[in-house]
């Protein structure tokens, strides 16, 4: 239906760009002058694509790799290399901690993307965005109805592709997945990785079919987090770190929709059909509070090596959260499977925790399956028929109603996964409804067989040869040759040979075990350590250098201040969200601060720091109302990519005069009329910081920034981004170096009666671990000041942020506490909004504004700069008289944003033409 629409909503007349590796984007993107970059034809600034274009990509002999991260669809396009070639396109995973190859937004629903190679990206290959959260309109969605075909996706980070909530209706045919986890060094250990070939939370409709995923660091597929009407069929699955297939898996709450799915489950109505699994760490299909799952003639080998089993029923904790409901499975039906060469074919978990958790109700559905020889079967619930130590099959079918049709022989596979020739017939299958055709697309007739390979009657010797066996020992299988195994250890029965020194008590064999254990647990958490971005800035950290005592009897007082990445157009929304992300705030914040008041009898103040890239009038109108009530003041925030200085210079100018003119958002400097103004830097990569170059350009950001106005930076911390600098919980000044990176990575510290020297001054806010927030209950999470729906600001973090200690050196007794929020994200709104955000106010009024050990000073980034400059200067006293020190108030007049209306009409985008040169280059 939503291709339909869109479909019909198409211009007449859609176009067909040129991308080629030789071209340039000084060109017309025609076949014969053609673009160089993908990026500059997607750019929604140069007005170029339109809904229902096709983008070709030509890949020149020798030159068809684009080396480009965040190929971003905003408009349903058809993205694709010219037939008879395959373009390649490739995003250094050293570019960044969150980049990928090709994402593509909820606007671009409808979307083509076919024939290409898509490598790198240090999150995902594909991603489908999404505006839904839950608890939001109906209208909100991801990106659906995308099409995936004929595609290479390699050497990703983490996963291979990505599906977001509410991407519903995705189709994935004919790809091949491999090497993902490219981002873990050797040796990590697998419950440390996340890289899936495909990782679906939420998104319904799905359908996989005829791919190739392989070598991948952990599971295969999965489809989780309320996933419904998914169809998984004639795929190959193998080697996954983790599992083959999983039907549903663990999700945190917020991304289901308890609305449609009010019992939580993790999948509903999956079909799983015609596939091969071969050789996973744990569970070959596994399903996880799954309603009404199909999972039917598939062949598993060699599943489970490192637990589980070759089918699997797992608990959903879903976060352990009080108000999920972690569902068992219920209803499955799983029928004319092969199991060969997995030492557990079945095993049905139960969890002690929370008062008992089975991973099913009600029978498992189990009939028509051939199982290996030897294999075990486990059912852990209490009370089960077949509750106990593992069983053989027919102690196994005679205890649990199970399986009452099945078989159990020393089959025999090739490397296709076919029986053998010779190998025993597992017999004939049941009937499935909807099951035509066998994995390789061959049409199953007469009697149902069992396994991905269809077989007339059950009977293997009429399938033609798969070619000769290769030479083995006598008595041993071929190479290629799978047999069904009871305990794999007795594969080998002779002892492992160790040196002559070796003592061989069990004391030193014992020492060994523990030595070997230490090693592995170093080398996990040195890999978790690297990955997150820690090395860099855990030695400052643990020095603790940065804090001072107070003298003792001395009134202390805490300048708070909340620092907003104000993003309304995140996720490409579309305008109406846009209005009402803003709408929101402008109703909601006055409501919050009302009843909260500091030592000065001020409300909380709110910094929203604006991005000049995403500029519409309107929304800036809106919270210039709200600091005309003195809950906000606003400052610059700007991503950008590739810049030159004189184009930084440019955009700053002009985004600068346009809040100062015609908001009168900004004050000016009394000599000059230079507006002034604090600065976020958009994706953390202040100074061109980012260790793969993106993100910035402008190796003397620093010094472009203070010419232009800029007199404190509010960035960091950024902490696990890469851009995250060695110097932690200080306020400093950096001096620029304009022929290197990352200029602020050390500065000189401010301090009472220092020199105002440097050419920018950082403040940043708090930076260390979480320990009463743990990751497997063991790792401290890292604590950013980062508020979210997901980390939100409890009594914990509050004290941890004020034991921080940050201050101006020589004035110990003001700590300065700076927190930082996306707060245009719709799923963190109820937490910066609402009672969250309401309990932090009330505790910092009632622990830290007493009047005789803490005073509370509610600050903007403005009069936080203001009152480090008193500091620094030696005045002393309370700080609350010195928030306009230096920089002034901006005046905020009511008549300023009606100054030039005609202008603010086209920054809005209401009229821009197609084609047409940007406001803000």
């Amino acid at each position: 239906m939503l291709v339909s629409l869109l479909v019909l909503a198409a211009p007449a007349g859609a176009r067909e760009w040129f991308v080629s590796t030789t071209g340039s984007d000084a060109g017309d993107g025609s076949r014969a002058r053609p673009f160089r970059t993908i990026g500059h034809v997607l750019a929604p600034g140069n007005y170029l694509v339109e809904a229902g274009d096709t983008v070709t990509l030509l890949a020149p002999p020798g030159n068809r790799t684009y080396h480009e991260c965040d190929v971003r669809l905003r408009v349903r396009l058809d993205l694709r290399s010219e037939p008879g070639a395959r373009a390649h396109i490739h995003c250094d995973i050293a570019r960044g901690s969150d980049t990928v190859v090709v994402q593509v937004d909820p606007t671009a629903s409808g979307s083509r993307i076919g024939n290409l190679e898509l490598s790198g990206g240090s999150v995902y290959g594909v991603m489908m965005q999404t505006n839904w959260y839950q608890g939001g309109p109906d209208s909100e969605h991801g990106a659906s109805d995308v099409v995936l075909e004929d595609l290479l996706i390699r050497d990703t980070g983490r996963d291979g592709i990505k599906i977001t909530p509410k991407s519903d209706n995705v189709t994935i045919r004919r790809v091949e997945i491999r090497n993902t986890g490219a981002r873990y060094l050797p040796g990590t250990p697998i419950e440390m990785m996340n890289a899936d070939g495909i990782d679906n939370v939420n998104g319904s409709g799905m359908v996989v079919e005829d791919s190739w995923i392989h070598d991948v660091a952990t599971t295969g597929l999965y489809f989780k987090g309320g996933a419904a009407d998914v169809l998984v069929q004639r795929n190959r699955i193998e080697n996954a770190g983790v599992a083959g297939i999983l039907v549903g898996f663990d999700t945190s709450p917020e991304y289901l929709d308890p609305s449609v799915n009010p019992e939580w489950h993790e999948s509903l109505r999956g079909v799983v059909r015609n596939n091969v699994v071969r050789g996973t760490g744990y569970s070959g299909i596994g399903l996880y509070a799954a309603r009404d799952a199909l999972v039917a003639n598939n062949t598993i080998i060699d599943a489970g090596r490192r637990g589980h089993a070759a089918l699997y029923f797992g608990v959903a904790f879903q976060d352990r959260e009080p108000h999920a409901g972690r569902p068992p499975s219920v209803n499955p039906r799983i029928v004319n499977n092969l199991v060969v060469g997995s030492q557990q074919c079945v095993e049905i978990r139960h969890a002690p925790d929370m008062g008992g958790l089975p991973a099913l109700r009600g029978p498992a559905g189990l009939d028509h399956n051939a199982y290996g020889d030897g294999c075990r079967f486990i059912d852990e619930r209490p009370g089960a028929k077949a509750a106990g130590s593992p069983h053989a099959f027919a102690r196994w079918r005679a205890l649990s109603g199970e399986d009452a049709h099945s078989g159990a022989a020393a089959y025999l596979v090739d490397a296709s996964g076919r029986l053998r020739p010779g190998s025993p017939a597992p017999g004939a299958g049941v009937a499935v409804p909807g099951l035509q055709d066998d994995v390789t697309g061959s049409p199953r007739v007469g009697v149902a067989g069992i396994g991905a390979y269809h077989l007339a009657g059950g009977v293997p010797a009429a399938m033609p040869p798969a070619g000769p066996p290769a030479s083995a020992p006598d008595g041993a299988p071929a190479p290629d040759v799978v047999p069904a195994t009871g305990d794999p250890a007795e594969a080998d029965a002779r002892p492992l040979a160790m040196p002559a020194w070796w003592p061989g008590s069990a004391w030193a064999w014992f020492a060994l075990a523990l030595l070997l254990c230490a090693l592995v647990a170093l080398g996990g958490v040195l890999s978790l350590l690297h990955r997150r971005n820690v090395l860099g800035w855990l030695l400052p950290w643990l020095r603790q250098d940065w804090r001072a005592p107070v003298p003792e009897g001395r009134t202390r007082h805490l300048l708070f201040c909340f620092v907003d990445h104000y993003e309304p157009g995140w996720g490409a929304p579309g305008l109406a969200r846009e209005r009402a992300r803003v709408a929101r705030w402008r109703q909601e914040l006055p409501v919050l601060c009302e009843g909260h008041r500091d030592a000065d009898g001020r409300p909380p103040v709110h910094s929203f720091f604006f991005p000049g890239d995403e500029y519409r009038a309107e929304h800036v109108d809106a919270l210039v109302e709200l600091c005309r009530m003195g809950l906000g003041e606003i400052e610059i925030h700007l991503h950008h990519h590739d810049d030159t200085e004189a184009t930084l210079r440019r955009k700053l100018a002009d985004f600068a005069g346009i809040l100062a003119s015609r908001h009168d958002a900004l004050p000016r400097d009394p000599a000059t009329g230079q507006p002034r103004w604090s600065f976020i830097h958009g994706d953390w990569a202040l100074d061109n910081s980012h260790p793969g170059g993106g993100h910035c350009g402008v190796d003397n950001e620093l010094t472009v920034l203070r010419e232009e106005g800029c007199y404190a930076d509010f960035t960091f911390p950024a902490a696990p981004d890469p851009c995250q600098p060695r110097t932690i919980n200080r306020i400093y000044r950096a001096t620029d170096d304009p022929h290197a990176p990352k200029s602020h990575d050390s500065g000189e510290r401010v301090r009472v009666g220092g020199p105002a020297g440097g050419d920018l001054m950082i403040i940043q806010g708090p930076l260390g671990l979480r320990w009463r927030s743990r990751k497997f209950g063991l790792i401290p999470r890292i604590e950013n000041g980062d508020i979210r729906a997901v980390a939100p600001p409890d009594r914990d973090r509050i004290d941890a942020w004020v034991r921080t200690g940050i201050h101006v050196e020589g004035r110990p007794e003001w700590t300065f506490v700076k927190i930082h929020t996306h707060g245009a994200e719709d799923a963190d709104m109820d937490t910066l909004l609402g009672r969250p955000m309401d309990e932090a106010f009330a505790y910092l009024e009632s622990e830290y504004n007493d009047g005789i050990r803490w005073k509370l000073h509610y600050v903007s980034a403005r009069e936080m700069y203001n009152i480090v400059r008193a500091a620094e200067d030696g005045l002393a006293g309370d700080p609350g008289q010195w928030r306009d020190y230096c920089v002034p108030r901006p005046g905020y007049s009511e008549g300023a944003s009606n100054a030039d209306a005609s202008a603010a009409s086209a920054e809005t985008g209401a009229t821009k033409p197609r084609r047409a040169s940007a406001v803000l280059p």
